[in-house]
């Protein structure tokens, strides 16, 4: 088994054993995550995830909630960034004669199911979280690089001058 591997098995929730009732997780979330579940623009994080699972006769409900950040880059400036995150979402699973994954909301289960690895709901509700404008707070961003997008104020004003300089001459008609 790979480092991977050992780091992921931590997310199969066995339910079978379980007592009626409330059952807490708490998981931590690092760079080794982000290896398996790729998420666009993302090169790591850290988040920490309080998971609860209650178990009841007919069905199960799955409280996850979050709060972290992804290691992404600034959309102004490109230098590396943390976006922080802070989330709460819940899954409900019923149990079937078929396992039935379409619904968002409801996972049905079947019968003989006797764990769920959550690890795939975590990453989607992550991706879920992420936003889709990242930049850094007022001041943060590289002002070398944005005094190279933006053109200075001299130049801006010689082009001012050039085009009344056309504009004259447009009046010599």
């Amino acid at each position: 088994m790979n480092k991977l591997e050992g780091y992921l098995k931590q997310f199969v929730i066995q339910f079978s054993g379980l007592k009626l009732g409330l059952h807490k997780y708490e998981f931590e979330i690092v760079d080794l995550f982000f290896e398996q579940f790729n998420i666009e623009d993302v090169t790591g994080g850290e988040f920490h995830i309080d998971f609860s699972l209650e178990k009841r006769e007919s069905m199960m409900e799955l409280i996850f909630k979050f709060d972290g950040f992804f290691k992404t880059s600034c959309d102004r400036c490109l230098d590396p960034m943390n976006a922080a995150i802070e989330g709460e979402r819940d899954l409900r699973i019923k149990f079937g004669d078929v396992t039935n994954t379409e619904n968002d909301e409801l996972l049905v289960l079947g019968y003989e199911a006797y764990q769920i690895d959550i690890a795939p709901y975590i990453y989607e509700f992550l991706a879920l979280e992420f936003p889709l404008r990242k930049v850094h707070e007022e001041n943060e961003c590289n002002q070398d690089v944005l005094d190279r997008l933006n053109p200075d104020i001299e130049e801006q004003q010689e082009d001012n001058e050039t085009s009344n300089m056309w504009d004259k001459l447009k009046e010599l008609k």
